[in-house]
């Protein structure tokens, strides 16, 4: 059951919390929340912060800090420090917490409050950490976890004893519902104001991080788990049997294949009737700007084919996004994420990496910028740098557009959505065939050699993942796309609008119609009058007929088509034609820009930039002796090309800062877009040799 506890007597009202603005002055009161990792401290700072928080790094160096107000409560800052198991600091992330509660962080006063979270299932070791907090000067108070945890193992933890041990108060709060958060705002609230007076006697010995004995901190623990620490009955945990077939060296890597493979299924089949409906609200949208500007065409270009246009290119791909974080998410709330690295250290040790890459690369799926950050926790510099550029090379989530619409238009039609989601799978493996190899040359040959240390992992125990935790990552991944790349989508697409649609000649309208009139046999003069006499549905499929071949003489006219035209040739032997050439060279900023530039391109064909709907197009886009333009090989090809490609300034930019270095950040950019070159020439020429 769901307990909060403290010595202190409650008065008889309990102060109701208001939502309150963020404050313009700096928070009165700093509460650091500090803890092992998988000890529940995130779930805690949801709760205790709701929605209002914030993300930046620390001054001088890249780590993120995570912040937000104390909900209900102006003044109150809390801060997320990444998560430890000592103040003696082995990463960076560690050393950013140290030296926040020692008041050595450059531009960060030293916090109010620390709020210890205490993993009760692994207790010992919490109160290693939760004693070096005392020594740091900072007042404390402590939030238990996990004791049902601790319940199955076969103890219970007295909450009124251990804060008699500690000389603080604990709050027992084993899930986070509002009613127990309550309580525990309601400590932090009393304690910051009139903070406890000095360090517990016991402590002034100099035990721990002030340079005291090791034995001596143990035995201080081992007095403290005497006087709190209950036996209770055991209960049986399925986590040791469900164990013993997701870690096993073969079932376990065939289960894993599962999981993954479930999660790009899910992300093929299940956006699609949300992605469907959201195109025919933007077409809807798109069909109206168009009527009802219709004596004004540039305008209603711009708004239908530039604005609406760019934004259903950044709306339609949210839901894929969604889903592939609600899969990271669920994954990591149940506990199953320490267990796949566990599985990956075998797959990685050749290469010179352990399981500890395996969090960094699999992030670099959703984003190699988070990726990458998350490299700090690596052992060694060497290991930390191989982990970092190959991270470019997991197919992230802004390539995931490119492969639904060329996997859509050429793969699903012929063979169904099973073998869709397989080869969407195997998309991703095509970064992953070239990121080990390349780990292994980089940790073998390139990188300075350094010491090696073991790969050391906790299993957690299994839990059904917290919802609000789950929705919090999935609403915060939407947001953060829509924030970091939808701005840029949006503006490139009203600039590749203008390019696709100036000068737009009247001349060269004028003459492609009356190429057209002869090619119908028909007198120009006569044509509207022609046009007039056919039936509603003939004259329809005319007039779009002569539109279409009118936006394509225009496009091919345009500057963008100019500029297409000119790179064409360095492109032809991948088989991308101008078009293609053209969006690619506009996704290098970032990746997501290809398909909206596609969309625009194609729009002018009276199409928005769905999937669905500009797969329909490619597929029927014919060159002049009436053959297709795009088929399956060349599908292969672009896809090859933005498998491996570094066409990221963000990515780039987050590898020069991390390992401060503009000359590595070059040189990713010039190697893997060298590779993607030569793969997409070598699969495109292999496929057509072969016939």
């Amino acid at each position: 059951m769901l307990r909060a506890k403290s010595n202190k007597k409650k008065s008889g009202q309990t102060r109701q919390p208001q939502v309150v603005a963020r404050p313009s002055q700096p928070a009165s009161f700093r509460v650091a929340l500090i803890g092992n990792p998988n000890a529940g401290k995130t779930t805690i700072f949801n709760a205790l912060c709701g929605a209002r928080q914030h993300t930046g790094n620390y001054a001088g160096v890249t780590v993120e800090k995570k912040a937000g107000l104390l909900e209900g409560h102006e003044g109150f800052e809390v801060i997320d420090l990444p998560g430890t198991y000592s103040l003696k600091p082995k990463s960076a992330d560690e050393e950013i917490t140290s030296r926040v509660l020692h008041g050595e962080a450059g531009g960060e006063q030293k916090p109010d409050l620390a709020v210890v979270v205490l993993d009760a299932g692994n207790l010992k070791r919490s109160l290693y950490l939760c004693l070096q907090v005392q020594e740091t000067g900072v007042s404390a108070i402590a939030v238990l976890t996990m004791s049902d945890i601790a319940k199955r193992r076969g103890y219970t933890v007295d909450v009124q004893a251990l804060e008699k041990a500690l000389g603080f108060r604990v709050v027992e709060v084993t899930q986070a519902t509002k009613q127990h958060i309550a309580s525990l705002v309601e400590v932090i609230v009393g304690e910051c104001p009139h903070p406890a007076s000095g360090t517990p006697p016991r402590m002034r010995g100099g035990v721990g991080v002030g340079g005291g004995d090791i034995d001596e901190t143990y035995a201080a623990i081992d007095k403290i788990l005497r006087k709190a620490v209950q036996k209770a009955e055991v209960k049986s945990s399925p986590t040791k049997k469900i164990d013993a077939l997701l870690t096993h060296r073969v079932f376990g890597l065939l289960a894993f294949t599962l999981i993954i493979g479930a999660m790009f299924f899910s992300i093929y089949a299940g956006a699609k009737p949300v992605m469907d409906a959201i195109d025919g609200f933007m077409k809807g949208m798109g069909q109206a700007a168009r009527s009802g500007l219709a004596g004004y065409p540039v305008t209603a270009s711009l708004i239908a084919d530039g604005v609406i246009a760019g934004a259903g290119s950044v709306l339609v791909f949210v839901p894929q996004i969604m889903i592939l974080f609600l899969f990271i998410a669920i994954l990591e709330e149940t506990g199953y994420l320490a267990r796949a690295a566990f599985l990956s250290d075998k797959l990685l040790g050749w290469t010179g990496l352990n399981g500890r890459a395996f969090i960094p690369l699999l992030s670099s799926f959703a984003c190699a910028v988070p990726g990458i950050l998350s490299a700090r926790v690596m052992p060694t510099d060497r290991a930390r740098m191989a982990t970092i550029l190959i991270a470019p090379l997991m197919s992230c989530s802004a390539r995931l557009p490119v492969y639904v619409l060329f996997i859509g238009a050429f793969i699903e039609p012929r063979f169904g959505a099973l073998w869709a989601a397989v080869a969407l799978f195997a998309m991703h493996l095509v970064g992953i065939s070239v990121a080990m190899p390349l780990a292994w040359l980089l940790n073998r040959h390139v990188l300075r050699k350094t010491s090696e240390s073991p790969f050391i992992l906790e299993l957690p125990e299994y839990h059904l993942p917290r919802l609000q935790n789950v929705w919090r990552r999935v609403y915060d991944a939407a947001m953060n796309f829509l924030k970091r790349v939808g701005g840029i989508i949006f503006a490139l697409s009203i600039v590749i609008w203008a390019l696709a649609y100036f000068p737009h000649s009247q001349k060269l309208t004028n003459l492609t119609t009356m190429q057209f009139a002869i090619e119908k046999g028909i007198k120009v003069t006569h044509l509207p009058t022609h046009i007039a006499n056919l039936k509603a549905d003939e004259r329809k499929a005319f007039e779009e007929e002569l539109q279409t071949r009118l936006q394509s003489v225009h496009l091919r006219d345009s500057y963008l088509g100019r500029f297409g035209v000119a790179v064409e040739p360095f492109f032809r032997p991948l088989g991308f034609d101008w078009k293609i050439s053209v969006a690619v060279l506009a996704a290098f900023p970032a990746r997501e820009v290809f398909v909206s530039t596609l969309g625009i391109i194609f729009s002018v064909n009276d199409a928005d930039e769905s999937p669905e709907v500009l797969g329909k197009q490619l597929i029927a886009e014919k060159r002049p002796d009436g053959k297709p333009t795009y088929d399956a090989l060349l599908a292969i090809s672009v896809m090859i090309f933005f498998a491996l490609c570094a066409q990221c300034m963000s990515t780039l930019a987050t590898i020069r800062r991390e390992l401060n270095s503009t000359v590595w950040a070059v040189t990713v950019f010039v190697v893997l877009t060298s590779l993607a070159y030569a793969a997409s020439f070598a699969v495109y020429q292999t496929g057509r040799w072969i016939g």
